[in-house]
């Protein structure tokens, strides 16, 4: 009876794994959200041109909102939480993980979902905690919004190509017992690099979940296809060359040395 009872109740463990990790991802990407979305608030939404300086420019306030925002990332993927489900709080990791078989296809969707979810929460948990002054031109709910001149087309190549390389790394990362226990902080150093260098350009975000909840309660819906689509299409532009990468690795490994014919006895 008991051995009945196990084997049936065995099919919806992996199912609650899911769940469980799922709703982790949940709380992860909002708690990531919330951080950079006070980040906003008080750095970019508070810079006075009429002071002067160079902390006073967008520029210089990056150089404190990009190793902020990296380095949450890389705290979310080192905590306990992030240990369990990866940490990928990025729906276009999570099917770069899919794809180099580290995350089950089953979680796929659940986890895309609840860091959807997530950034809806952190938004609103933003809004509740700062008030209005995060509903100001300057702030906006976080959003991003691309200089002028930068066209969809633009942003969807800077996306594309951003992700492209950030996954890449991680896939040879991971992939590697050396440097494996470094992915974590090469991931935030990229993510913090692309925003100094991108972040008063194009937006310098290559996360769908960043932006889907900003975008949805500022109301700034018309890149929003871009920010959503263009990082998953160089995620997994990324993972189709590094697994061909390691599958041929694996095939040069297999092959034996062809060995030279033992030379004949002298007589």
């Amino acid at each position: 009876m008991r051995e009945a009872a196990a084997k049936q109740a065995s099919p919806s463990l992996p199912w609650r794994r899911t769940l469980h990790s799922a709703i982790l991802e949940l709380a992860l990407t909002a708690l990531m959200l919330f951080i950079v979305a006070t980040a906003v608030r008080w750095l970019l939404g508070t810079i006075d041109p009429a002071n002067g300086g160079w902390w006073n420019t967008p520029e210089g306030r990056l150089l404190a909102v990009a190793p902020l925002s990296g380095y949450t990332v890389t705290a979310v993927m080192l905590s306990p939480w992030g240990k369990v489900t990866g940490g990928h709080v990025n729906p276009a990791i999570t099917l770069a993980m899919w794809r180099y078989g580290r995350t089950p296809g089953r979680d796929v969707a659940p986890y895309i979902a609840g860091q959807l979810f997530g950034s809806l929460l952190g938004i609103t948990a933003g809004r509740l905690v700062w008030g209005p002054a995060f509903t100001s031109p300057a702030v906006d709910f976080a959003v991003i919004r691309p200089s002028p001149g930068w066209s969809w087309a633009s942003v969807a190549v800077i996306e594309t190509a951003t992700m492209f390389v950030i996954v890449a790394v991680a896939g040879i990362a991971v992939s590697s017992r050396r440097l494996g226990p470094f992915t974590p902080w090469a991931v935030g150093t990229m993510i913090a690099t692309q925003i100094i260098a991108f972040g008063t350009l194009s937006g310098g975000i290559a996360n769908p979940a960043r932006e889907f909840g900003p975008a949805a309660f500022a109301g700034a819906p018309s890149l929003l296809p871009v920010c959503l689509l263009a990082p998953v299409l160089g995620s997994l532009a990324a993972t189709v060359v590094i697994n061909r990468v390691h599958a041929h690795r694996r095939t040069t490994a297999r092959v034996p040395i062809a060995q030279e014919p033992a030379s004949a006895p002298h007589s």
